[in-house]
């Protein structure tokens, strides 16, 4: 399965408890970073039910956003990028 997944995380002062770096950490072991919030990779679905399943327990959900974009193949998907590619290796 091939996931694209971007996040907003509430600045730290608005909350009791900052939760970033431990979302981050979390999407990072599945997926490799495009941008500073925007995640995307290939993953098993058992991988990508465990990472939603931490994801809702550690999101603030009156503050945060997360949002998963899910495609069973990558050649589903056309990618095109403007500038530079900051993720090249994944698609070469």
């Amino acid at each position: 399965m091939y996931v694209i997944l971007f996040y907003d995380i509430a600045d730290r002062s608005l909350k009791e408890r900052d939760n970033s770096r431990r979302i981050r950490k979390a999407v990072e072991k599945y997926l490799s970073r495009v941008q500073f919030s925007v995640f995307e990779g290939e993953i098993r679905e058992s991988d990508l039910k465990k990472l939603k399943a931490y994801l809702r327990k550690h999101v603030h959900k009156e503050l945060d956003s997360i949002v998963i974009y899910e495609s069973t193949k990558v050649s589903y998907t056309d990618r095109i990028v403007i500038g530079i590619d900051k993720n090249e290796t994944l698609f070469s």
